[in-house]
């Protein structure tokens, strides 16, 4: 059993000024500000089959001794992030843009966190005490990330037709560092490490260029992207794999890499029909992960990390496709007027491995998923329809996450059955 109830409050503010219409030089520029607290109670507790399949099974480790066992804790987070920030756009001719822009963010961020464990077996034995406490530890701590950083880009386009735009630009962007709140991952010596507590900064740098196209009298536009994004010190949210081990906390991966190409359009074949079509390749790989946790299938009672350099990033499909279209006639219901409609849209994605771990345990098959709505919009307020997701009751998982060690418990979230409902919307 597991419950976190925890209360946010935060506060946010952006000032800006801009250029207004279209001159030789466009400009914006602002300052913002965002601040935050969140106080947490996570509470975790172990019933009657807890150490079986977390610790073994008996006579070495005695069926109840994590019936009940729990802990029980107290978090406080506070963070200020303050950011001014400024972009350009050359109109260097009628045909050419140029744009630059960038962002200085500074943040400041504290976080505490403190729990007690107690129940499970009464015992004096230590080495029973031993493996209790390899599951859930009383753990305290406080850390403080100060962070400054500068961020941004330049893109470039040209129109090298009324009808079709080219661009290119280069982005560096930050994403901060931050404090692990749910409890850290235990050392060698059955101790919190102290040193995952903070997390570095993520940094990355972002080569992108493509086409805008319209063909047909706009009718057909057709995009296309090529991208390339390196990644150091990639946040993830990883699981310690340390025997006995039971806590998830957010680490960073060495560099990561991710290319892919995208193509999308949204068309028009006559008044009656529309559509849209969307298809994503792409390629993510860890380039350096030498110190990752290890997947389920190597973990062994030594194991403490692995070398998963060059394997897939996890949670990214090689291939996405998306496609749609509607159609929509003239139509008089119960003296009302507007027009009767039918939508159909379907998304497809290949297999993903689940866990940063690349565990083979942990793969997501592709699945194709088909909704489909039939409806009546007036001229007017009013709107009705029905509505079908995942009309042919496809089962698939929509997620799976290691969450203990080497006990061999993976947890996923199954797909949505087939849904039928009925809406009804109104706009005024």
């Amino acid at each position: 059993m597991q419950h976190i109830p925890s209360r946010q409050i935060q506060y946010s503010q952006e000032l800006r000024v801009a250029s207004n219409g279209v001159r030789t030089m466009d400009y914006v520029a602002g300052v913002y500000w965002f601040q935050q607290t969140i106080k947490g109670h996570p509470i975790t507790e172990y019933g009657a089959d807890g150490a079986y399949w977390l610790l073994g099974p008996p006579p070495a480790i005695p069926s109840n001794l994590l019936d009940g066992y729990r802990t029980e804790g107290h978090t406080k987070f506070t963070g200020n992030s303050y950011a001014v920030f400024g972009e350009l756009a050359w109109h260097i001719t009628d045909r050419l843009t140029i744009s630059p822009g960038l962002r200085y963010t500074a943040e400041e961020k504290d976080g505490a966190f403190d729990s007690v464990v107690s129940g499970g077996l009464a015992t004096t034995d230590a080495t029973l005490i031993a493996r209790k406490l390899s599951i859930l530890r009383p753990q305290s701590y406080a850390a403080h990330v100060s962070d400054g950083s500068t961020s941004g880009r330049i893109s470039a386009s040209y129109r090298l037709t009324d009808r079709i735009l080219a661009y290119t630009s280069y982005a560096r962007g930050y994403k901060s560092g931050g404090i692990n709140m749910s409890g850290l991952p235990l050392n060698p010596a059955n101790l919190p490490a102290l040193s995952t507590a903070v997390v570095k900064p993520e940094t990355d740098t972002t080569i992108e260029a493509g086409l805008k196209t319209q063909f047909f009298d706009n009718r057909l536009p057709l995009n296309a992207d090529d991208f390339l994004t390196t990644i150091h010190d990639f946040q993830a949210n990883v699981v310690d794999t340390g025997p006995g081990a039971l806590r998830g906390y957010l680490a960073n991966v060495d560099k990561v890499r991710v290319k892919g190409v995208e193509l999308d359009s949204n068309f028009v074949i006559n008044e009656n029909f529309s559509g849209h079509l969307s298809s994503t390749w792409t390629d993510g790989k860890y380039v350096s992960y030498k110190d990752a946790p290890c997947p389920l299938e190597l973990i062994a009672t030594t194991t403490t990390v692995c070398d998963l350099s060059g394997r897939p990033l996890s949670g990214l499909p090689s291939w996405v496709l998306s496609v749609g279209g509607e159609y929509a006639h003239r139509a008089n219901i119960a003296a009302l007027e507007g027009e009767a409609y039918i939508h159909a849209e379907a998304y497809a994605r290949t297999k993903i491995y689940g866990d940063p771990s690349d565990s083979k345990f942990t793969v997501i098959d592709g699945y194709t998923i088909v909704n489909l709505s039939v409806g009546f919009r007036q001229e007017g307020p009013w709107e009705a329809f029905v509505w079908v997701k995942n009309l042919f009751d496809v089962n698939y998982i929509q997620n799976v996450t290691v969450q203990a060690g080497n006990s061999g418990l993976v947890v996923g979230t199954p797909s949505d059955p087939r849904t039928v409902g009925v809406t009804l919307r109104a706009r005024f």
